[in-house]
């Protein structure tokens, strides 16, 4: 596998117009963006964006699809982006440019001098045809950061765990010009509005993209992520020089995108370099999160996070599925919508599959991984999942009708949940189509008309290029089936493994 700075700018733009590249969350299978992405690709190559507009795009705050996920069951939430294709493959373009290609390749090898820090969150391919790009990136977080951090217990007595408030949310896009062509040059006043300039031109793409706003990037592609890591990848570079100035040469620090892992053999120079980090991190408008900072000496145990921890110590292995759900269910109130109540779900779903027996106390099972999913919406893919697999067993239409009546009645008290939404769509499309949902991206499934973006900058062939090429595979609709198929359970089990964040 590789990381994205080791491709050429071609194979780097090809990457990234992948669609699971392009929406780096789960949604339903029948959603297609490949089409859309190779026709605007087609389009804009050898043009650029601003003659193909018929006004500023920073005059509509609906450029962008928003969807709301919300994270905890009641009252905070994680915005996902889709971002508009235009805008998505005019920024690829930008980037993969060979001579911005060149600079930013060049720029990565600078942040990455210092080898006492490590970052392991750039977006990785895989070369394997029996791996994803996603297994890739899990593989390297298990890898470089849980097993890099045990090993580092022969060197170092401790270690100081940190991360960044909101960091997407509280990028300044400006420090991506500063992260790219220093501070000082990008500020000189001929510089400020340079196209030329490729961290202008990205933050101008990103300006386009939220009604002028110049703070927070979209989340939920692998692009955003990659410009993440500029930012980032400055900071180090920043925090490197500063150290070295205050003569600090004994720790090593692990980075996996905006969570820090300081190791030395000094208590107190584990809190200087905090405090450092803490200072840079200011300058560009982020600030490191209290709440998550914690120092110890014992780096195996602070090396494996508390959700693993906990379940290493009190999983038990029984062929009782509710028992199972509802040693699931105490690990979700211990640690609420963690990476390993994720793992373990999808562990359960495959062992669902793979099962012969027909269950019992099915409204109990039912209510059991309802409630978990209402807790933890991290879990809800891998949920309907389970609950389309265990709905089935139901014998009548009518049980099934009211079964699925009472899960909409219980999710509609969650709050921000339009991602839920999509889901609970995939559960009841076969078993109720007559259950209507608000969410854009749920109607367009029965209503070709509906536009998920802001398309009136664009000029007539552009527009009538997005409202002709369809987002959903009505063929895959037509053959779906009202349980989750094993080829989606597949997908999910490989594409929506978020326990390495």
């Amino acid at each position: 596998m590789k990381s994205i700075i080791e491709l050429t700018g071609k194979q780097a733009r090809d990457f990234l117009l992948k669609p699971e590249s392009y929406i780096n969350f789960d949604i339903p299978s029948y959603f297609s963006f490949q089409e859309l992405l190779n026709q605007v690709n087609k389009y804009l190559t050898g043009k650029k964006l601003s003659d193909l507009r018929n006004s500023n795009p920073r005059e509509f705050d609906d450029v962008n699809y928003h969807i709301l996920n919300n994270k905890d069951g009641k009252y905070s939430w994680r915005p996902f982006q889709i971002i508009h294709p235009a805008l998505y493959i005019s920024l690829i373009h930008c980037i993969t440019d060979k001579n911005n290609w060149k600079l930013i390749k060049q720029r990565f090898n600078d942040f990455q001098k210092n080898d006492k820090i490590e970052c392991h969150s750039l977006p990785m391919i895989s070369e394997s045809d029996n791996k994803t790009d996603k297994e890739s990136q899990i593989f390297t977080w298990w890898q470089m950061i849980e097993q890099k951090s045990i090993a580092y217990t022969l060197d170092y007595r401790y270690i100081l765990q940190t991360d960044i408030t909101d960091c997407y949310g509280s990028i300044y896009t400006h420090t991506i010009s500063w992260a790219l062509h220093t501070k000082e040059e990008a500020k000189k006043r001929e510089n400020r509005n340079k196209q030329s300039l490729i961290g202008v031109a990205i933050d101008s793409h990103l300006q386009d993209m939220s009604n002028g706003q110049t703070n927070g990037i979209p989340q939920g592609s692998n692009l955003m992520d990659f410009i993440a890591e500029i930012i980032l990848g400055y900071v180090d570079e920043l925090l490197s020089e500063r150290l070295k100035l205050l003569n600090i040469s004994e720790y090593r620090i692990l980075r996996y995108r905006d969570d820090y892992r300081i190791f030395t053999n000094n208590p107190f120079e584990a809190e200087q370099i905090a405090k450092v980090l803490s200072e840079i991190l200011s300058s560009l408008g982020l600030k490191l999160n209290a709440s998550k900072t914690e120092a110890s000496d014992n780096i195996v145990k602070n090396s494996i996070k508390p959700d693993k921890r906990y379940w290493i110590v009190n999983k038990r292995i029984t062929d009782n599925k509710q028992q199972w759900l509802i040693q699931l269910f105490l690990l979700s109130e211990q640690f609420p919508n963690s990476g390993t109540l994720d793992t373990q779900m999808r562990d359960f779903l495959m062992v669902l599959l793979r099962s012969k027996k027909e269950d019992t106390n099915l409204e109990t099972l039912i209510s059991l991984v309802t409630e978990i999913a209402f807790r933890n919406p991290r879990v809800v893919p891998t949920s309907i999942a389970i609950l389309s697999r265990l709905i089935k067993q139901i014998r009548t239409k009518q049980e099934k009708l009211l079964l699925l009546k009472r899960i909409h009645e219980k999710f509609k008290q969650v709050p921000n949940s339009s991602y839920l939404n999509i889901w609970l769509q995939r559960l009841s499309i076969k078993i109720d189509n007559n259950v209507i949902y608000d969410e854009p991206l749920c109607k367009i499934v029965n209503d070709k008309k509906i536009n998920l973006w802001n398309i009136d900058w664009l000029d007539t062939a552009m527009k009538d290029m997005i409202k002709k090429t369809p987002i959903v595979n009505q063929s895959r609709v037509r053959t779906l089936r009202a349980i989750v198929s094993k080829k989606e359970i597949e997908r999910m089990v490989m594409q929506n493994a978020y326990d390495y964040e």
